[in-house]
């Protein structure tokens, strides 16, 4: 496995339980606990950590953390699925992994924003 993917397995392995928080979080933030050791494990031990905060719009990553494996390979994680990739085409999400491994979870908009909206969003 190449190091873009070196994440894969672990987001594999959490899929069920992560789309079935962003359906709860349709309605209230979600939370979901991961254990430091499974992402040492696979990528080894990372001085930065490897928190993220991603949000995702039409599918697409909208801020620029694309260099971010570990959520570049959930979001890929997420595409792979039917029912993740049309939540996350239905809906404006934030996705977030704090130092406390902690994947928090929130809708964002319930329907994609367009592009002049995330302006108007940004300057306020």
């Amino acid at each position: 496995m190449n190091k873009s993917s070196i994440y894969l397995p672990l987001w594999q392995k959490y899929r069920p339980a992560i789309l079935s928080k962003m359906k709860l979080a349709l309605v209230e933030p979600q939370e979901y606990p991961l254990y430091k050791h499974e992402f040492e494990t696979l990528g080894g031990k990372r001085s930065s950590g490897y928190g993220f905060n991603m949000e995702v719009n039409k599918g697409m990553m909208v801020n620029n953390i694309a260099a971010i494996a570990v959520a570049r390979d959930l979001l890929a994680v997420l595409k792979a699925s039917e029912s993740g990739k049309a939540m996350i085409q239905q809906n404006y999400f934030k996705i977030n992994l704090g130092s406390d491994y902690k994947l928090k979870i929130q809708v964002i908009a319930s329907k994609p924003v367009e592009k002049a909206e995330l302006e108007t969003v940004d300057a306020n």
